[in-house]
């Protein structure tokens, strides 16, 4: 059996949201570890392209359809809705896991 691809986007939020991790990193810890940062979140977002829908429902106060899933690499949370119908995954946002999703207004 052949197994399903996903075209894997990242939306203009998480996008700015991806560089002010960058920034922070850049600023207080440093060049080196901000890349670091960064391509090892686009590189695990990158990975939803083989099942992302096994990956875990994002628990939310309320509810949305596609649900929300997550993934995680390090301390970071990358936060997706899997569209099977066009075979597409969304990256909504990079969290870090001390942020509360449900004081997320744009979610």
């Amino acid at each position: 059996m052949v197994e399903k691809i996903f075209r894997v986007i990242v939306s203009p939020s998480a996008k700015v949201r991806l560089k002010k991790i960058y920034s922070y990193y850049k600023e207080n810890v440093s060049l080196e570890v901000a890349r670091k940062i960064r391509n090892g979140l686009l590189d695990e977002a990158d990975t939803l392209k083989k099942r992302p829908e096994s990956k875990a429902l994002l628990r939310m106060r309320k509810q949305v359809v596609p649900p929300y899933r997550y993934t995680k690499k390090w301390s970071f949370k990358i936060i997706f809705q899997v569209f099977e119908n066009e075979d597409l995954v969304s990256v909504v946002d990079f969290m870090h896991d001390r942020e509360d999703p449900n004081k997320k207004e744009d979610l």
